[in-house]
């Protein structure tokens, strides 16, 4: 990590960093990207990869409809509407 990396980072995040800050934030990203790297020690060839980290599978139902079709009843109480749709004044020419 360098002092152009950490300027092209604050550039690309809209981020301003201190003059002074700039060498704690170097150590800090330097830091991480040795943390991150100890990930590449790990054998992981025997680890099957996971879709979920909690190994649970969602919980299923039938689809079937529940609720009563309401469409004819509040067409015919609608003050004005046809067959299918509710009439409404026209808001734009």
């Amino acid at each position: 990590m360098d002092k152009k990396t950490v300027t092209t980072i604050s550039y690309l995040s809209r981020l301003k960093i201190d003059d002074e800050k700039e060498e704690k934030i170097i150590e800090d990203l330097d830091n991480i990207i040795k943390f991150v790297d100890q990930l590449n020690i790990i054998d992981t060839s025997d680890v099957a990869p996971l879709t979920n980290p909690l190994e649970k599978t969602a919980k299923t139902r039938k689809d079937i409809v529940t609720a009563k079709n309401l469409k004819k009843d509040l067409l015919e109480v609608a003050p004005s509407s046809n067959d299918d749709y509710f009439l409404v004044p026209r808001v734009v020419e």
